[in-house]
This record gives C-alpha cells, structure tokens and sequence, in this order.
C-alpha cells in the first residue's frame, strides 16, 4: 500500500485542494454573470444549507474511521483496519440514504429558515449529494487513515472538474427558465460531482492490496470503538453547525432591522458569501490538509505511546501553518481588487475581503490545534472553547450588523474576533495537554519580518504595474510572484525556513 509521509502527504492534498479550490473559483466567475446577486445568494444558502446539514448528519464519522484505522495500523492490526471501514460504509450509506430523504421533504422549511424561500428548489436538487458524500467519507477517511492521500486527492480534482463543467452546462441551459430554476441548475453540478468522487474512491479501496490474515474481531467491537469516537464529535458538529445555523439568521434579520431593504440585504450578503468569503476561504480550504495529513500520526503515535514524536509533529504543523498562512493574509489584505477582479471581474466587495484577511491567520490555527486536539482524543476542551466563542460571535453579529453604518461588516468583525479568541485558548489547551515549547523568534518573529518584507514589495510595486495592466489578472500575478519570491527569500535569509527536526520527523514516520 502507497504510504506518505505527515509532509508528503500535506503536500499532496494541498495540491488537490488547491486545485479543486481555484476550480471552484474559476466556476463562479461565469456563474456571477449568469445568475447575478441574487441568483448568487441562493445557491450559496442551497449550499450552506446542504454543507450544514450533511455535517448534521455524517459529522464524528470522517474523523472515527481514519483514527480507528489509523490505531490499528499502527498496532500492525491491518485486516481490522479493512473491516472498520466495511462496516462504515454500510453504516453511512443508511444514514446517507435517510438524509437525502429528509433534506428533499424539509427544504421549504429550511429555505424559510434562511430568509430565502427561492432557494427551496437548489436545495432539493442538491440532496441526492448527501448519500454520495456519506458513502465515500467511510472509503476517503479510510486510504486518509493508512496515510494514503493519493486517492483521496485525485477524487476531490475529478469531483471539482465535474462541479464545474455540469454545473455550469446546466447552468446555462436553464437560463430561460429564470433565475431560481438556474441557481437550481447550477448545484446540480455539485451532485454529479459527488456521485463521481464516490465511485472513485470506492474503485480504489476495491483494487487496493488486502491483508490476508487471520485476526478476528466481532462486528460489535469494531462499532463500539467507532462510535465512542464518533458519538462526541457529533454533538459537537451539532452544536457547531446550530449556532452557524443561527449566525446566518441572524445576520439577515440583522440587515433588514438596519434599515436595509429586503433587495440590498440580498445583495449585500451575496457579494459577502459568493465574492469575499470565497477569496477568504481558498487558504484556509488548503491550509486545512495539514490537519487532515496530522491526524493519522498523532492517533498511530498515541497508539504506540510515543509521545516525543507526536510533540515534535505538533510543532513543525504549528510552524508550517503560520508560515504558509501569513502571505495568504498579505496578498488578501494588499490586493483585494486585484484578487476579486482576477476571479470575478467583480472588486465590489474588495473592502470586504480587506477586512477579512488578518483573520485568515487564526483561522488557519484554530483548524489546525482542533484537528490535533481530536487526534488526540482531547474533545470537551475545544468544545467549550468553540462553544463560548460562537456565542460571542453570535451576540456580536446581532448588535453590529443590525447598526446602519457597519451592517454586513459587523459578520467580519464578529467572526475576526471570535477566530482570535479561539486561536488563543485552543493554543492554551494544547501546550497543557502536549507541553509545547515554540521558539518565539523562529515561530513568529522571522515569519513576520519575511512578511513585512513581502508587504514592501507590494507597496513599491503596485502602483506601477496596476497602473501599466489594470487591476486584474495580470497585475495580480506579476505583483504576487514578485512579493512572494521575497517573502520566501526573506524567510530563508534570516533562518525562519530551518525547520529544525523536518528530516527527523519524516524519516521517523
């Protein structure tokens, strides 16, 4: 079986996310124009809502099987492996099965709840989506648990290819039918590329090598183990998704109690969701596979009771995330237009993602410690934290969106202000449980010179060349390279690129 390294394996589905990101990037380019503001904010709440509820329904399970597979192949117990995932997937398939079905009777409803009743039709046609994506996460979470990425990697591009090209041919066709039958159209493309990424991965757990020994354990071991991994992160999704649930309601209501007409909010909360959050989200998208890439050493070293090695991955993914994170934070932060006009030709919310981009880097964090942190079987900590932290997120979202001179900038407030609070208690958490020691100046302060470095490339250069080439595509790649070549160089001349202990760790694994 194909094994990878923590840091192959990062690297490898960085590659997959980023391409299936700017895929899904490049997917809304032409999907702006064709279904406009308001088209654009019902897909995106038929989206949400669907992201929502299949986390209601599948959340714990990702997470189960690759833990439990991964402890097992760490113990050499690979047939136990092949027989957890077996069971997954019948389990997941049913479950699958019944959440498709009640997000098809339940979509008037939840459309309603969103403060978007047009958005009932996409979210019927999207439901299917749920049963493919139960059925694949048992076979995705287990190639993920035996540190395989490869498969997982190429059914996530396929599944992003064929979003892009179905969504956007049904897209087109249905047109003539209006605006709601074309945001309908277009989550179409989602549900193909579902079911496509589902028969791949299925495919490749079929053809992979079989362990032919004689252990044996009983169906009911294998579950009870699942599910006393699974059972606590649900409640946990549930209570996440929920409060998210209720962040959406209440910034829309908070809109409209601005002052803001029933049109301008929808306007304005679909160049926030469809313009701004899409930018916001590609790193963080990309930045989470170190947390996916994490979870089978921290569960297979705990499984071994090696718990030098599992500190010393923790602290390479601590550096790995904010070295990687803070020129994301720059290029959003220096180049809003640029971005926006490069995806969407569109740099109406460019103020917006400006606003955001600071937050990519606790975000980024907190992804990270709460992936490590379940890893580790440490669940009631985050919790509360995530808990305490969505309820000021929620409190301050209701008072600042609903004043009418910061309307849908109190969402970025609230939530750059909660990310940052997380970050800061999740890190508290984490060095109690593992006994971190982060060296200051290698950790922050040399990222954040390299950083500053990057910061002045961009502001010497610009003015001149959007000047020459207009804030678009080609001012956005010739200025980004040119800052991110320096940030690098920078990075390596003052030593923050010395990952003490990188070949040890992956020599190690």
């Amino acid at each position: 079986m194909a094994r990878q390294s923590f840091l192959t394996g990062a690297v490898i589905l960085m590659a997959a996310n980023a391409v299936s990101k700017i895929l899904g990037a490049v997917f809304k380019i032409p999907l702006t124009y064709i279904l406009s503001e308001e088209g654009m904010a019902v897909y995106n709440t038929a989206f949400q809502v669907y992201i929502m509820f299949l986390s209601f329904i599948i959340s714990g399970f990702p997470f189960a099987v690759s833990k439990t597979v991964a402890e097992s192949t760490a113990l050499g117990r690979y047939r136990r492996a092949r027989k957890i995932v077996n069971l997954s997937a019948v389990c997941l398939s049913l479950i699958g099965l019944s959440g498709s079905v009640l997000l098809y009777l339940s979509a008037p409803y939840l459309a309603a709840a969103m403060k978007e009743e047009g958005a009932a039709m996409a979210i019927r046609v999207i439901s299917p989506s749920v049963f493919f994506v139960a059925l694949g996460t048992a076979y995705k979470s287990y190639f993920q648990g035996v540190s395989n990425m490869i498969p997982a990697a190429l059914s996530q591009v396929a599944e992003a290819v064929v979003k892009l090209a179905a969504g956007f041919a049904l897209a087109l066709y249905c047109v003539k039918f209006g605006t709601l039958v074309t945001a309908a159209g277009a989550v179409g493309g989602v549900t193909i590329g579902e079911l496509l990424a589902t028969l791949m991965l299925i495919i490749g757990y079929l053809c992979a090598k079989k362990d032919r020994s004689d252990e044996r354990e009983s169906a009911g071991e294998i579950m009870k183990s699942l599910m006393s991994a699974a059972v606590p992160l649900l409640a946990v999704s549930v209570a996440g998704n929920a409060l998210s649930m209720a962040e959406t309601a209440v910034t829309r209501n908070s809109m409209l109690y601005s002052g803001l007409s029933e049109d301008d909010a929808r306007f304005l909360y679909g160049a926030y969701t469809g313009y701004a959050q899409t930018v916001f989200h590609l790193p963080s998208g990309i930045l989470a596979t170190i947390g996916v890439s994490i979870l089978p050493v921290i569960a297979g070293a705990r499984a071994r009771g090696d718990a030098a090695r599992a500190k010393r991955v923790i602290e390479l993914a601590l550096r790995l995330t904010l070295t990687l994170s803070l020129p994301c934070a720059v290029v959003m932060y220096a180049l809003p237009k640029e971005l926006l006009n490069a995806l969407f030709h569109n740099d109406a919310s460019a103020i917006m993602l400006k606003t955001m981009a600071p937050f990519i880097i606790p975000l980024c964090f907190t992804m990270l410690m709460t992936s490590v942190l379940q890893s580790a079987g440490k669940i009631g900590a985050p919790f509360a934290v995530m808990v305490i932290c969505s309820l000021i997120r929620l409190a301050l979202c209701g008072y600042l969106v609903s004043v009418p001179g910061i309307n849908i900038y109190g969402a970025i407030i609230a939530f750059g202000v909660s990310e940052t609070i997380m970050a800061a208690a999740e890190y508290a958490v984490l060095k109690h449980y593992f006994s971190l020691r982060l060296r200051f100046v290698q950790t922050i302060v040399k990222p954040l010179f390299a950083a500053a470095a990057m910061a002045a490339v961009i502001y010497l250069l610009r003015e001149p060349i959007c000047g020459r080439f207009g804030h678009g595509f080609v001012s956005l790649g010739i200025v980004a390279a040119a800052s991110c070549a320096a940030y690098f160089a920078a990075l390596t001349l003052c030593g923050g690129a010395d990952f003490t202990g990188m070949r040890k760790t992956i020599k190690t694994q």
